[in-house]
């Protein structure tokens, strides 16, 4: 049902000239011709605005102004090399009107796959100033005839820019996002981070970010309007969401990347970087994305911190990081757990200037939260699993980043609110290993009596060191001649392997979302956050002589006696292999 306020401004829009508010006069759709001359306007480098020229080739009107588009031809120095693509969505197109002045027609919003990007799909200005900035409170999703159409054309503002990494692992992050079926570019620090911020203006360069600070992650796009305060931009969905609480921010252009074939994979699009934040994303719309100038989102500070056991140094990565849990993440995830795997690949990175295969991590990752007086954490140490950025992303300590993040997501059962996350690791290189290799210790033991067991390790390239480890004998346990088996924990392994035998890294896990039902309560989700902590230490069970170990262990005394304990672990080594002892059992 149409409320009498939304018939008054619909109403308003539909007339021809008059300004929206204090933005520029506009023109409806029914007013748009084919064969009209006009002009858009877009950031090509830096942040000064261009214009190129737009031809009107025709219009597609539709009885649902969200489904009407304007074909156009574009033209111009400042795109003929190139085409548009992405980054390029929300640039404005002003045509003239009856009396010669300018009016807005709409904004470049999709490709049509064209050769050389230059006839692309214009959103009618009258649909996107239909997205309001303060949409309802519970989050909306795209409508089933709004997603039909958007199957035809292809939004251009679709790709997020992370700025922040390294080559090499943005590298890794875009491979991920591909396995995934998203499209990430990996861009440079902005230039101007510490500059005074320039007012947005149609055609500037902007983004929606998730994230603020040493890694900046957001989707570029240009502004089509902006009324007082309110900024409209990209001319489609973000995600289609609903309502939204991102950073709306300045962005800076590096180059148009040109590519003229137009394919989901390969496409013109603009290498550029968020850079000041200006205000909030609040509505990510079928027609549009609206954003207020001003107060910034919800948000919470992650530090990712390192310290280097070889040198001393020490290093952190600061960021912001949008929260938009109090609106029930519309999409499904949060930017968390889009931003903390990439920030903690990169905080190693930095601090081993690389990711050599042969290293030893710890990482203490503590997430703080309104709700509870300790923060939920886990800690956990990864011997090896280094080799690359791919392997870094795709390994182990990167990967329960992930898990940690995925809990969090999942978790809906009461308000959540997050104070601040940080991620201490320490890095060393080498392999902080050592392997069993032999055991000595008494011919025999009395049940329910502690035993030392001196065990011989080989490290890597064969020197040899001993470690005395007392292990307790159950009271319950059977007498008589046993194997006392110690067990310990081996290297990390990179996930998977192909069929050559050669490591298959697993990226997908960057990108998934949450798995299943989350914990029932806060104190349910502390648990489970701890429960991503591992034991990497030995273990001990006594067998009968000569015995391999089963997993399904027999009931009664023989049960007690064959139970895998943990009995040791050495602070400064992981001690992997196993080796076993005999020894009898007396009463």
């Amino acid at each position: 049902m149409i409320t009498r306020a939304v018939a008054v401004a619909l109403l308003m829009l539909a007339c021809a000239a008059p300004a929206h508010g204090a933005g520029a006069p506009i023109m409806p759709l029914d007013q748009v011709r084919a064969g009209t001359d006009c002009t858009a306007a877009s950031v090509v480098h830096g942040t000064d605005i261009s214009t190129f020229a737009v031809h009107i080739d025709d219009v597609l009107g539709s009885s649902d102004i969200r489904q009407a588009r304007i074909l156009v031809t574009v033209s111009g120095a400042a795109i003929d090399a190139t085409g548009v693509g992405p980054g390029f969505s929300g640039s404005p197109v002003s045509c003239p009107g009856p009396d010669g002045s300018s009016l807005v027609v709409g904004a470049i919003s999709e490709t049509i796959g064209a050769y050389g990007g230059r006839t692309v799909l214009v959103t009618p200005i009258q649909a996107i100033l239909g997205e309001s900035v303060d949409p309802p409170q519970a989050a909306t999703h795209m409508s089933v005839r709004a997603r039909a159409l958007l199957r035809a054309a292809r939004p251009i503002a679709e790709p997020l820019s992370i700025s922040g990494l390294s080559p090499a692992i943005g590298a890794g992050v875009v491979r991920a996002a591909r396995l995934a079926g998203r499209i990430v570019i990996s861009a440079p620090a902005s230039p101007r981070q510490a500059a005074a911020a320039i007012p947005l203006e149609p055609g500037s360069a902007m983004a929606v970010g998730l994230s603020s600070g040493d890694v900046q992650e957001g989707a570029i796009g240009t502004v089509a309007y902006v009324d007082g305060d309110t900024v409209w931009a990209f001319g489609h969905p973000l995600d289609g969401a609903g309502r939204r609480e991102l950073f709306l921010s300045e962005a800076y252009v590096f180059d148009v990347v040109n590519n003229p074939l137009g394919t989901q994979d390969a496409a013109t699009y603009k290498l550029a970087s968020p850079t000041a934040d200006v205000g909030t994303l609040r509505q990510d719309g079928i027609s549009a994305v609206v954003g207020r100038l001003g107060a910034l989102p919800r948000r919470f500070p992650a530090t990712f911190a390192t310290r280097d056991l070889d040198t001393g140094r020490t290093g952190a990565l600061h960021v912001q990081v949008a929260d938009e849990r109090a609106i029930g993440l519309p999409t499904g995830t949060s930017a968390l757990s889009t931003v903390a795997p990439e920030a903690v690949a990169q905080a190693i990175y930095n601090a081993l200037d690389g990711s050599p295969v042969h290293q030893t991590d710890e990482l203490c990752l503590k997430i703080s939260v309104r709700q509870a007086k300790r923060p939920l954490a886990f800690c956990n140490r990864y011997v090896g699993g280094g080799g690359g950025a791919d392997a870094l992303l795709g390994g182990p300590l990167v990967s329960d980043v992930v898990a940690a993040t995925q809990l969090l997501d999942a978790y809906d059962a009461t308000n959540l609110d997050i104070t601040g996350v940080s991620a201490d690791v320490r890095v060393q290189r080498g392999l902080q290993l050592a392997t069993l290799a032999s055991l000595r210790g008494p011919a025999s033991a009395r049940r329910g009596s502690d035993v030392s067991v001196s065990a011989r390790l080989i490290r890597p390239g064969g020197a040899k060191l001993t470690r005395t480890i007392r292990v307790h004998v159950p009271k319950g346990m059977p007498t008589g001649s046993r194997d006392l088996l110690l067990k310990g924990t081996s290297a990390d392994q990179v996930s998977g392997s192909g069929s050559d035998g050669g490591a298959t890294i697993d990226l997908s896990n960057l990108f998934a979302g949450p798995s299943s039902d989350g914990p029932a309560s806060v104190r349910e989700l502390g648990f489970a956050m701890s429960a991503i902590h591992r034991y990497d230490g030995v273990t001990a069970r006594f067998l009968p002589p000569g015995s391999d170990p089963q997993s399904d262990l027999p009931g009664g005394p023989e049960g007690v006696a064959q139970r895998s304990r943990q009995t040791y672990r050495d602070a400064q080594l992981r001690i992997a292999g196993s080796a076993r002892l005999r020894i009898t059992i007396r009463r």
